[in-house]
Formats: structure tokens, sequence, C-alpha cells
């Protein structure tokens, strides 16, 4: 099964390339990765699939246990170092770089394990050098039981200066050299058999009179969340952390792993005033296998005045907030891999954490925890199941800040298929065209088969087709997928440009969106900063399907929208066409619609022997640009 994270840096798909035959380039160290990386496989066999989003998927290697150490680097660089590297981490074998999933992206390394990778990675590691005035201190750290743990990895800020370091050493104790200071340390020991993961914070006073250290699990405690129904758990998340108060500024530790992971924590036994310390938990639930009627519990907890005797987290549902929601297919009945992200900006996740499979169409009551700081996103991926480079889709949904006992419902591929330049509101994704100077590409991502209905959009990956970026008649970039290009900024000058798009599909989870073309001409503005491109396309949605069909013989309204990239220079659109095809596209009949200024509305008479409605748009702004767009297959008639 995929999963899926968002990354802090950029993470593209299509080849950086220049004109004439596609070829991959390599990236300089503060450039993007190049677009379409692929499958970055770790030192252990774990994968790591960049995606044009801004997220990964991983896929762990052949029984490996699917558990991830994670941490944050000062420069925001992200670490996801599989429990089985742990060992090769503490006595060498690895390097922390190797498992740096933003230096192997900038640096174009698709085997961090290959001998080469180290010559690409070398300016990327800066190891601290062992100060002068060091003292050696003594680490013992103790499981509950009094044994020694299999692996024990070490996080420390010095409070003034805010100097890191970090340590791993296999066994319960390491001699550890340490600047003299007032410290806090976090600590996360590990034991496979179980699995089991305890975790802490300790205040560290380095001297020369520094005593041995004893980290004693003896006081840990079982955290988790205890409900109101019962459940089944599928995934956990934990970071343990001292930050600068209301602030990322500190140290951590985290581990994501699946249900069967057991998480303790110690509690904290000094004043934590002045710093942030405790623990943030996100953990996902659903009801058992075989419920009438499904239910699920995204869950979020946080401790940042240290951590408590008590650290499990109890809700009623009515503390929670309540969503129902509809699974429409698109289609075709199938299954679908559920996700949710919980978004705090002090403490963000590493990633979606999966919740459970939900056939569509179904229903299923989910329960949220609310929080003042927390933003919740939702992720249904369709084809979660795909192998190597079957195509697959994320439908995304975003609900924000939740109110606790608030109640709403939300419908899931209602359709039409239609090209789309939104995220449905998830802002930390990338834009879908973009002049990203701070990464060295013009970004051109266009979603072909999104969706047409409000608050919704689909991104599709691995569909088979082009995109080509040229100018004047002269090809710029080219990749071989439908909708994902990122092109090197050197070849990429200020003027007008046009980027093609084509990508067709046949999938078992759905018979919509067979076919796509799309064309775009744009401005690029100069250079010396990020730029989100004023790209529009002709948002689509049409009342009275269900499931993917409509009605055929009938009369159907349907609203049109000219709509700008989210976060671009708004345009106001100065013409529009449609037209509707019942025969995939063979003939085209114009439709006459009635325009106010970006907004549009028409009504389709469907035939009575038609089986697909294809949809195909035309639009143009003030400053210029021009849109075309066309779907095969857009929704069915029945």
């Amino acid at each position: 099964m995929r999963l899926h994270h968002p990354l802090a840096a950029l993470a593209l798909a299509g080849a950086l390339t220049a004109a004439g035959p596609a070829h991959a380039a390599p990236a300089a160290a503060e450039a993007a990765p190049p677009a379409d990386a692929g499958t970055i496989t770790l030192p252990t066999g774990d994968q790591v699939r960049l995606t044009a989003d801004g997220s990964f998927l991983t896929e762990s290697a052949a029984g490996g246990t699917g558990a991830f150490h994670t941490a944050t680097e000062p420069d925001g660089d992200r670490l996801l170092i599989p429990v089985e590297a742990l060992g090769g981490l503490a006595d060498g074998t690895f390097t922390e770089a190797q498992f740096n999933i933003d230096a192997l992206a900038r640096n174009g390394i698709t085997d961090a394990g290959d001998p080469g990778a180290a010559d690409l990675l070398a300016d990327e590691t800066d190891p601290a050098a062992t100060p002068a005035d060091a003292v050696t201190v003594d680490f013992t750290a103790l499981w509950s039981d009094g044994s020694a743990p299999e692996v024990v990895s070490l996080r420390w800020a010095e409070i003034d200066t805010g100097e890191l370091g970090s340590e791993m050493f296999e066994g319960g104790s390491a001699a550890v050299d340490m600047a003299p200071g007032r410290y806090h340390v976090v600590i996360l020991m590990d034991r496979y058999e179980f699995p089991a993961t305890i975790a802490g914070v300790i205040e560290l006073e380095v001297g020369a009179d520094t005593e041995p250290v004893v980290f004693d699990g003896a006081a840990a405690r079982e955290t988790g969340f205890a409900v109101e129904r019962e459940t089944e758990a599928q995934a956990i998340e934990v970071d343990v952390f001292s930050n600068v108060p209301g602030t990322r500024d500190g140290n951590g530790g985290g581990l994501l792993a699946g249900p069967e992971w057991s998480v303790s924590v110690v509690p904290t036994d000094f004043d934590t005033s002045g710093r942030d310390v405790g623990f943030v938990l996100r953990q996902e639930l659903v009801s058992p296998e075989g419920t009438r009627k499904p239910y699920s519990y995204s869950m979020f907890g946080l401790h940042d005045a240290g951590i408590p005797a008590d650290p499990v987290f109890s809700y009623e549902d009515d503390d929670l907030a309540k969503m129902k929601m509809d699974y429409q297919s698109l289609g075709v009945d199938t299954l679908m891999g559920r996700s949710n992200l919980s978004f705090h900006p002090n403490h963000p996740a590493s990633g979606y954490r999966h919740s459970g499979i939900v056939a569509v169409p179904s229903q299923r009551t989910e329960y949220y925890t609310p929080h003042p700081e927390v933003d919740w996103s939702h992720m249904g991926t369709l084809g979660f199941d795909a192998e190597g480079d079957e195509p697959y889709a994320d439908v995304l949904h975003h609900s924000g800040t939740l109110r606790p006992g608030s109640s709403a419902k939300s419908t899931w591929n209602q359709g039409p298929i239609t090209a789309g330049v939104d995220l449905a509101g998830v802002e930390y994704f990338l834009p879908r065209f973009a002049r990203m100077d701070s990464y060295e590409v013009l970004l051109t991502n266009p979603s072909l088969f999104s969706s047409g209905a409000p608050g919704e959009a689909i991104n599709s990956y691995e569909s088979p087709g082009q995109t080509v970026l040229s100018q004047n008649g002269l090809g710029v970039g080219k990749s071989e997928y439908g909708g994902a290009l990122a092109t090197d900024l050197a070849l990429v000058g200020e003027g007008r440009y046009e980027l093609y798009a084509e990508a067709t599909r046949d999938v078992p989870w759905t018979n919509l969106g067979t076919a796509a073309t799309a064309e775009w001409s744009f401005a690029v503005p100069s250079g010396g900063t990020d730029v989100i491109l004023p790209v529009s396309v002709v948002n689509f949605d049409a009342e009275d399907i269900e499931n993917g069909y409509a009605e055929a013989g009938d009369d159907q309204d349907v609203e049109l929208e000219f709509a700008t990239q989210p976060g671009a220079e708004q345009q106001d659109c100065t013409a529009m066409t449609f037209e509707v095809s019942y025969d995939d596209g063979a003939t085209w009949d114009l439709v006459d619609i009635d325009r106010d200024g970006n907004s549009a509305t028409a009504e389709l008479e469907h035939p009575e022997d038609a089986a697909f409605v294809s949809v195909r748009f035309t639009a143009a702004d003030e400053a210029g640009n021009t849109v075309t767009h066309t779907t095969i297959r857009s929704y069915g008639l029945r």
C-alpha cells in the first residue's frame, strides 16, 4: 500500500529537460530534485516515491516493519529512517544523509545505497567537530524491565545557544562527547520483538563533574487515545520535543509506525518553564471489520508543558467534530484508501496517516479532534494497490479548523471529471504553475483528471501521455507524463510560453476520464522571486450526478466558472466557449452559455441513447492568457 506524506521541500514529477529528446538532468545542491526523480531507494531497500503535489509515498522493503524514525534538521530537511537502519547508523554503516529525503531529492539520487551517492551528498554533510572542551558523558538507557534496549537515539539542544547535536548507539549504554552547557535531551529507545518505543525528555547540565546519566524506562506509561467506541488502530505517529515557546525552534525526534507498534513515554521530572516540552500524538482508529455502520476516529493530542504521569488522551464523541462522509464512486464500484493529515504550525505531521479502506460507494461517520491550531486535510486514494507504473489518483478534501461538537456532511468523487488548477484548499501542496526561483525550476503541473465539484480536487499519477513546454514553436521542456513537468529556469526567460498536455488512462477503478488534452498560453515574468502564475481553467459542475452518472434523456443544468490558480493574481474572463460530445469526441456541439463575468450557466439536453458526456472549453483573460481543455467521458449517462 502506498502511504502519502507532505514534504517540506519541493518534490516534482516530470523530467528536467532541454529541447529535444527528454533526459534527466542533475540538480545543483540548492535546486529542486529532478522531476520524476522516480523512486528513491533507501539503503535498507525501503522506497520513497516523490510526487508532483509535494508529497512522498513510502513502500517498505520485503520483510520490513514499515516503521520509521523521523526528525527535522535545523535547515528544515526531513529525515525518514527505517527502524531497520538504526543499528547501521549506530555502527557507522550508514550516514543520516542517506535518509535525508530533501538532500537525496536535491541531488537527484535514486539509490541512496549506491557508492556514488556519497560524493553527491558530501556537501550536504557537515559533521560537527568535537569541542576542545568536550566532556564525555556516560549514558545508560534501561527498558521498563531493566534490560537494555536494542537501539537508543539521542537528540539534544543547548538551552542558551540553541546548538544541536545527536547520537545513536546500539545496546543500552554509550559515552557521548558534549560541550559544557545546559541541555534538553530527547531520547527514543526501541525494542523490536514487541515492537515498542519508549521516549522522553531529560534536562542535563554538562560540566567537569557530570555524573553518569540513566534514562529509566520503568517509569514509562503507554500513550494513546481512549474513545467511546470499539476501534482497531491503523497508524500512529509520535513526536517528542523541547522547543522555544510557540515555535518549531528546538530539538525533537519521533516515530511513525503501524498499528502493532506500542509507544510509551516517561513523565518529565524537571521544571519545563521557559520551554515547550512534551509530545504530540497522532493516531487513526477505525471500526471493527464488518461493522454495519462504519466509523473512524482521527485523533490529535498535544502536551507541551511537560509529559504528564497519565499520557492517555480521552474523548467522548460529543467532544469531537463529526463528519458524515458519503463516498461515491467514479462509475465503478471499488475500494479507496483513506488517510488524514492534522497540520499544526509548530508541530507539523510527517505525513498523512492511514485511516482504513472504504468501499465506494459507501458511507462512514468520522470523528476528528478539534483544536484551535490544527488544520485537517483528507485524502482518498483510488488504485491504492497499484504496482509499478500503474495509474492511481488522490482525491483531496480540506476541512480546516474544526469545532467541538460540530457536525457536517461531505460527498466524495462527485464528478464531473475535468481539468483543474486547484488543490481543494490544501495550501501546503505546491502550486500547479509557478516560477520557483528558490528551486530554479518552472513548475507546470496541471491536473488533467480533476473534479468539477466544489471543494474537491483530484491528483492523478502515472498517466501515460506527454507534457511539452514551448516558446514561439520551439520546444523548451518535455516529459512523458500527462500534466507533470518541471523545467530548469536556465532554459526559461521572461516572455510568453505555451504548455500542451495530453493523457490517457485505462484503469479498473473508474471508467471516466479516459483521455484529456489541455493547452495554455501564459506569460512568465522576470526572475528574482517565486511567482505563482495566473493560469486558469473553466471549472465545470453539473447537477444530479450520482456515482459518476446522470440521467440520459433528461435536461441538465451546468455551471461554469473561470477560475485562476489560487495564490496568483486573479484574472477577469474576456471570452469563454463550451462544447459537448456524446461520441467520445468524434463530433462536437457548441453549447449556448449565459455568461456574466467569470461565471456562466448552460443547459444540456442529453440524448436518450448517449452513454457518456465529453466536454471541451476555451477561455481567455484580460492579460492575453488563454486555455483550451478537453475531457473525454467526463461523466456517464444511464
